[in-house]
């Protein structure tokens, strides 16, 4: 028996909605004349944008109707482009490829840096526990939606515990990085005022 199966991307829907919010907020802060920091806004507007690109790439699109774990000649419908990136990092390169280190260690850098700078994290073990545990709850929520069938299933164990790994070593470098680039813009922000008072 075969079937065939929808992916359907879930990134697009929430750009439309994030930008009808953005769209909302700058319209009611126009008339409110309240004057909020424009840089906090776009940060977080950049998160969550980011956050959305980060559950795409690693789960790659729900598909409807769930998939049958019994149907092995089942074929897939891909709607979008960007399931070719999920599909790409996980189909098609090997294990302990260069490209798969790099990619998984640099798609987790700006969660990092949104901690240091957006959330103002600054403990090095909490920002290393709070990375640990985003990783795994990823993980382990791709693992659920697996057996649900609502995604493609049937990952290497493997490749999902090296790839965890360094997600997580992304994460923190990406904190580490912010917090000494913030340090450093602070030590210039000062000795400039200091020059200045003299």
């Amino acid at each position: 028996m075969s079937a065939t199966y929808i992916i359907y991307n879930i990134v697009p829907y929430g750009f439309i909605l994030l930008l009808s919010y953005i769209f909302i907020d700058i319209f009611l802060d126009y008339f409110r004349k309240s004057k909020s920091s424009n840089l906090n806004r776009i940060l977080l507007y950049s998160f969550l944008f980011y956050l959305l690109s980060l559950i795409q790439i690693k789960f790659g699109g729900i598909t409807l109707p769930l998939i049958d774990p019994a149907d092995s000649q089942s074929t897939f419908i891909y709607e979008g482009a960007w399931f070719g990136l999920f599909d790409t990092m996980h189909f098609n390169i090997s294990t302990f490829s260069y490209s798969a280190i790099f990619y998984n260690l640099v798609i987790l850098l700006p969660l990092g840096i949104y901690l240091s700078v957006l959330f103002d994290l600054k403990s090095n073990l909490k920002a290393v526990t709070l990375v640990a545990l985003i990783c795994i709850g990823i993980e382990i929520i791709h693992l659920l939606f697996g057996k649900m069938g609502m995604i493609l299933g049937g990952m290497n164990y493997l490749m999902t515990i090296i790839s965890l790994f360094i997600n997580i070593i992304g994460g923190t470098i990406g904190f580490l990085l912010a917090e000494h680039t913030l340090k450093r813009l602070n030590s210039f922000k000062n000795t400039g005022e200091v020059k200045l008072v003299k």
